[in-house]
């Protein structure tokens, strides 16, 4: 794909769900920069929790380097929950007033593979599945276009272009 103009590529989902695995994957196929929720938490603190003043926090510091980023003309892919709306609007709103293309990703499994990935010690996330339970009964639905990619059908390679079609098919609609 070539590169275009910045934008934000905001892929969310409950933990578990092949966020990171897939931002990952598709900033190396795009030469996005890519931010995660999980390592800013650890950079922050040892003691990882998941307390309100925790995630205001990580989302507070993710959303400073995001926009920092897209300032300096970067392509930039954020992974986080994003479980409640207050946790997207800043970037919405931010995107919205500097016309900076926003395309929103809602990763998801069954909750079977979702029990088995979050009961597996993972590099950067320490989420198991009381905390995978707690964030789905607190999270709000998307209000705005998005598009849904299962992680537990098809290769990640059939995902980077069910999402490469959905940015392109955004872009040129606007």
């Amino acid at each position: 794909m070539q590169h275009l103009a910045p934008q934000l590529i905001m892929v969310m989902g409950l933990p578990g769900s092949g966020k990171t695995y897939f931002a990952t994957a598709l900033a190396k196929h795009l030469g996005a920069l890519h931010y995660n929720s999980d390592r800013i938490r650890k950079e922050a603190t040892q003691q990882v929790s998941y307390t309100a003043a925790d995630k205001a926090r990580t989302y507070q510091d993710l959303f400073a380097r995001v926009t920092e980023a897209l300032e300096q003309g970067a392509t930039v892919i954020v992974d986080a929950t994003f479980s409640k709306s207050t946790y997207r609007a800043p970037y919405l709103q931010w995107a919205d007033a500097r016309k900076v293309p926003v395309h929103l990703l809602y990763m998801e499994a069954a909750e079977p593979v979702i029990a088995e990935r979050v009961g597996k010690k993972r590099p950067d996330s320490d989420a198991d599945f009381a905390v995978y339970q707690a964030i789905k009964a607190e999270y709000v639905p998307i209000d705005r276009p998005h598009k849904v990619l299962r992680s537990d059908a098809g290769s990640t390679a059939a995902r980077i272009d069910e999402a490469l079609a959905y940015i392109a098919q955004r872009t040129h609609t606007r």
